[in-house]
C-alpha cells in the first residue's frame, strides 16, 4: 500500500503566524481572527499537497497531512488577565474542533482524494480548585479528522491528548514543585501546572464522545500518535487501552522540541515514523524502521516553501 505523507513546516514555539492583539480587541475576537488565518493556511496547503501527491505518487491510499504541536495556540503573552485565560481555555475546546471540522468539510474526497488531517495540537489550561491548593490541569490535544468517514453529516474526529507536560510547554518555566511546573504566562501572573495530565483520548460519536482514539481511518494502516515529551516518557503499551487498534504501522511524533531517538527501541510493528516539530524554524522528518530501530531517512520533496511531501510503502 502506498501512502503519501505531507507535513507543514511551521514554527510554533515562537509563532510567526500571530498578529499583535489590538488594545480594544477582546480575547475571543482575537482568537477568532487567529484561527481563521490558520485555517485558511492549512486549507490552501492541503490543496497543494493533494494535487502534488497525485502528480508525483499517483493513486495512494490517502494523504496524511500533519501540523506541529501548538499550531492553534495564540501567544500566551497576549492574555491580559486570569479571567481571560479561563475564557480562552473554554473557547479553545469549542472553537478549534469547529474550525478543523469546517476546514476538512471544504475538501471533498471526490476532488482532493482521501485526506487524514493530524491537526497539530492546541494546549489549554483548566483551573482545578481555589486558593493556595489550586492548580491548572493541561489538555494539550491533537484532533485527527478525515474527509471520507462521516457520522451522519459530520466528519469522524478523534482527540489524542498529551500525557506528559514539558517545562517549555507554556514558555520557559520559572520554577517547579513536586509534580508541578510553574509558568509565568503574562505580566506577573504565575500559574501552577500539573506535570502529568490525566485526560484520556476521545472520538466524536453522533454528537457525543466515547473514550477511544480511532486509528483505523486507513484500512490496513493503523497509526499511533506521540505528542512531544510522550515519545520519551511513555512506556511501551502504556496507553493501548485508549486506542482502537494496537500494532501501529506508522507513528506520528507531533512536537515542539523533540527529536527522534535513533538509539531507541520502538514497537516492532512500526514501519515508518513521521515527525513534525515546531521548535526553531520548524522541522519535518520521515524515517523507516525495522525491528523497532530507525534504519534510514525517507527523502522528502519540499514544495511551496514549507510543505514536505514523501511517499511510504506499507506492508
Amino acid at each position: 500500500m502506498l501512502v503519501s505523507i505531507a507535513s507543514l513546516r511551521q514554527p510554533t514555539f515562537k509563532s510567526q503566524l500571530s498578529h499583535p492583539r489590538m488594545p480594544e480587541q477582546s480575547i475571543l475576537d482575537y482568537l477568532d481572527s487567529e484561527l481563521a488565518e490558520r485555517a485558511y493556511l492549512v486549507r490552501r496547503k492541503i490543496k497543494i499537497a493533494a494535487k502534488t501527491a497525485r502528480e508525483k505518487h499517483g493513486e495512494t491510499a490517502c494523504v496524511f497531512f500533519t501540523l506541529p504541536e501548538f499550531f492553534w495556540n495564540i501567544p500566551w503573552h497576549q492574555i491580559r488577565s486570569e479571567e481571560e485565560l479561563h475564557e480562552l481555555s473554554s473557547a479553545y475546546l469549542e472553537k478549534v474542533p469547529e474550525c478543523v471540522t469546517l476546514l476538512i468539510s471544504e475538501l471533498p474526497m471526490e476532488q482532493y482524494g482521501k485526506i487524514v488531517l493530524l491537526a497539530g495540537s492546541c494546549a489549554t489550561l483548566i483551573k482545578v480548585g481555589e486558593g493556595e491548593s489550586s492548580y491548572y490541569d493541561v489538555i494539550n490535544y491533537m484532533l485527527t479528522i478525515t474527509n471520507k468517514e462521516y457520522e451522519v453529516d459530520m466528519p469522524l474526529m478523534s482527540m489524542w491528548p498529551k500525557r506528559y507536560v514539558s517545562g517549555i510547554d507554556f514558555g520557559n518555566h520559572v520554577g517547579d514543585e513536586d509534580g508541578y511546573w510553574l509558568f509565568k504566562l503574562f505580566d506577573e501572573v504565575v500559574v501552577r501546572v500539573k506535570a502529568v495530565s490525566s485526560v484520556r483520548a476521545e472520538h466524536s460519536y453522533f454528537g457525543g464522545y466515547e473514550g477511544m482514539f480511532i486509528n483505523s481511518l486507513v484500512p490496513g494502516c493503523p497509526f499511533s500518535i506521540n505528542l512531544c515529551l510522550d515519545y520519551a516518557e511513555l512506556k511501551d503499551g502504556e496507553r493501548d487501552k485508549e486506542i482502537e487498534l494496537t500494532g501501529a504501522k506508522i507513528d506520528f511524533l507531533i512536537a515542539c522540541g523533540m527529536k527522534f531517538n535513533y538509539g531507541k527501541l520502538h514497537p516492532s510493528s512500526l514501519q515508518y515514523a513521521i515527525r513534525n516539530d515546531g521548535a526553531g524554524d520548524g522541522e519535518c522528518e520521515v524515517v523507516k524502521l525495522e525491528a523497532g530501530r530507525i534504519v534510514s531517512v525517507v527523502p522528502a520533496l519540499v514544495i511551496d516553501d514549507s510543505l514536505h511531501l514523501a511517499a511510504v510503502h506499507i506492508t
